[in-house]
């Protein structure tokens, strides 16, 4: 959904920024008194940039700033989007969530767009309906005209079929010029055309430039109309013309309804001062005025794109534009042209081998970094083969609310004794299944935009004993987008990643040690925790842990997955099953990332923190059980602040 909003957001700016500029050409061509058809032309030309996300490419060349040519690259992908959500993606292994649970905050800006567009419409609907009934009792005159008491000033109504309703007091050389008005917007299919624009309009009600868009054509559209009636006629003809505009805007509230075109409508003032200075150009002028708005409308149809970054080329096979791979296809061995890696060894940075790059990308958009982005996106096209890093056995291979589809590969051990993880982020589709050995290289999966996502890219990161290391360090990019991995860099790695194993990882003592003969148990959050106690006598029989929405929750210990269901009290839950009679329960997750019957190894992760259920704000409720009898884990270090 967010993807959806942005991208509609962007079309909308471009039509906005269209609007704008042929608001600024408009009032330059009036000065040189173009024609107003030429307008209404370059207007109609806005209305469909509004509602065309595709348009004429123009080809941009690349900014010399990272930043900027990141931004644009980010522009671009938008533009890109489909603005209809895609089809939903192969049936995951998680528990499904209620649909009150997947909300965000994109479905509320939708549904606040989709409800003024609505009420928009109807307001229009109801318009054209009313001003339908008033003049229901109108009669056919001889001219072809439809009059009669009813009609109170002259207006055009209809769409495919539309009528010209004329006063009974409207007679003589003034009824001759107003009936060329309204026949000259039946001829010209204003009576469709406006209606359109209007719906146009709708869709984009939030954007002001839209509503100028819808002004200005409307003036242009009767200005053309004025000069069709007025061409040819003398001095005194068009006197009588104005008095008749003037007359009509005098009866009343101008009509509004998209539906209808109304004689007295728009700025009379303008009309009448037009009508009176109007003169026909002549043929070089009038050459001139057409290239100028044909050269307006193209570039309103223009839709710039940055050029690609300086790279070798690659290979057309790899490549989505020249071969379409399907959904899910069978696993494939190693690519010859990529040797499989070892383990990176932070003992000896000098000597560190690097991983397989896992996409062919066109450029790396945002790094990571120490305090907010926790991977690397590598843009490429949708389609574009994922591959492994290293060899090592899938995790995950599902859905995220966040991540899209995502792939999780444990790569084991390096020599140091550091347990290596890597994630693959916003795929379209994965090709690979949880508990599946995989080498360097291996297609996992194909680069899409799921997820919470601006455009097509893989998002990798890597995890070195549950530490989060910036990839660059340890990857095989191309040229300046891979860092140099000193011993200095090694070793601040080092030892964040045997303090995070230190306190991640905890000896069940203290009474617990009997719970299975499980000696190592592993914290279920991140820490440091913040708990509240365990007090099963008062009907709380585990343990609270304080933990911002959206943190992973890891399984304690190896186990299988015997639950993963929502309930109205626990919320999205998972239970475990390890042996011996020991279980484990993780409740009011924000969603889950296994399913019933799932194999599960210690430190994988479960799901993610939430508030789901009977809770009164994000955290993850932790029961233990020993043969159904609630277990007190309160005096071992797992809890240990």
């Amino acid at each position: 959904m967010r993807s959806t909003v942005l991208a509609f957001l962007l079309l909308s700016a471009r039509g906005g920024v269209a609007a704008l500029a042929a608001w600024l050409v408009c009032r330059a061509l009036r000065r040189a008194h173009a024609p107003s058809r030429f307008l209404c032309w370059l207007w109609l030309a806005v209305g469909l940039r509004f509602v065309l996300p595709w348009g004429i490419p123009l080809k941009l060349p690349r900014p010399e700033s990272a930043p900027l040519a990141a931004a644009a690259d980010t522009v671009q992908e938008l533009g890109e989007l489909p603005l209809l959500p895609p089809a939903p993606a192969a049936a995951s292994a998680a528990a499904p969530l209620p649909w009150y649970a997947r909300l965000t905050p994109w479905h509320a800006l939708a549904a606040v767009w989709l409800v003024g567009v609505l009420v928009l419409a109807v307001r229009g609907g109801i318009g054209y309906l009313k001003l339908k009934r008033c003049v229901a009792l109108a009669c056919k005159t001889p001219d072809g005209c439809y009059g009669g008491a009813c009609v109170p000033t002259p207006f055009t109504l209809g769409f495919v079929r539309p009528r010209v309703y004329l006063p009974d007091s409207l007679q003589g050389p003034a009824r001759q010029a107003v009936l060329l008005h309204e026949r000259t917007h039946i001829r010209r299919r204003d009576p469709l055309v406006k209606p359109l624009f209007y719906a146009v309009v709708c869709l984009h009600w939030f954007n002001p430039l839209a509503w100028l868009a819808l002004r200005a054509f409307e003036h242009d559209m009767e200005a053309a109309c004025d000069e069709a009636a007025v061409q040819g006629c003398t001095l005194a003809e068009r006197s009588t013309y104005c008095e008749s505009l003037l007359h009509f805007a005098m009866q009343g509230r101008p009509i509004r309804t998209p539906g209808s075109l109304a004689f007295g409508q728009g700025s009379v003032k303008e009309r009448i001062v037009h009508l009176l200075h109007y003169r026909r150009l002549g043929a070089g002028a009038l050459a001139l005025c057409a290239v100028a708005v044909g050269v307006s409308v193209t570039a309103c149809m223009v839709r710039p794109q940055v050029e690609a970054s300086h790279a070798a080329p690659e290979p057309p096979a790899a490549t989505a534009e020249t071969a379409e791979p399907t959904p899910t296809p069978a696993p494939t061995e190693t690519p010859a042209a990529m040797p499989a890696a070892t383990l990176p060894t932070l003992s000896d940075a000098a000597n560190s081998p690097r991983f397989v790059c896992p996409v062919k990308y066109k450029y790396i958009s945002r790094f990571a970094t120490e305090n907010s982005h926790r991977g690397d996106d590598l843009c490429a096209a949708e389609g574009t083969e994922i591959y492994a890093a290293a060899d090592g056995v899938v995790l995950a291979a599902q859905e995220h609310y966040s991540w899209g589809n995502f792939v999780e590969i444990d790569h084991g051990t390096d020599a140091d004794g550091l347990r290596w993880v890597t994630l693959y982020a916003h795929m379209k589709s994965c090709a690979v299944v949880p508990g599946q050995s995989v080498t360097a290289g291996q297609v996992i999966g194909y680069v899409g935009s799921t997820g919470h996502t601006t455009g097509n890219a893989c998002h990798f990161e890597m995890h070195v004993n549950g530490t989060l290391v910036e990839p660059r360090y340890f990857t095989a990019y191309r040229g300046s987008d891979a860092a140099e991995l000193t011993q200095e860099k090694a070793d601040e790695i080092l030892v964040e990643a045997v303090r995070n194993a230190s306190s991640d990882q905890v000896t069940a003592a203290d009474g617990a040690a009997a719970l299975s003969g499980v000696e190592l148990f592993t914290l279920p959050v991140a820490p440091p925790p913040q708990v509240s106690g365990y007090d099963p006598e008062n009907g709380h029989p585990g343990i609270d842990f304080a933990a911002e929405e959206g943190a992973e929750v890891y399984a304690v210990a190896d186990g299988i997955v015997t639950t993963a269901d929502y309930d109205a009290e626990k919320g999205n839950y998972v239970v475990l099953d390890h042996g011996g009679g020991l279980e484990t329960e993780y409740q009011h997750l924000k969603s889950s990332l296994v399913s019933a019957g799932q194999s599960v190894v210690q430190s994988q992760v479960l799901g993610y923190v939430g508030s789901t259920g009977n809770s009164t704000g994000p955290h993850l409720h932790f029961e233990a059980r020993q043969d159904s009898a609630p277990a007190d884990l309160t005096g071992t270090a797992l809890l240990a602040e």
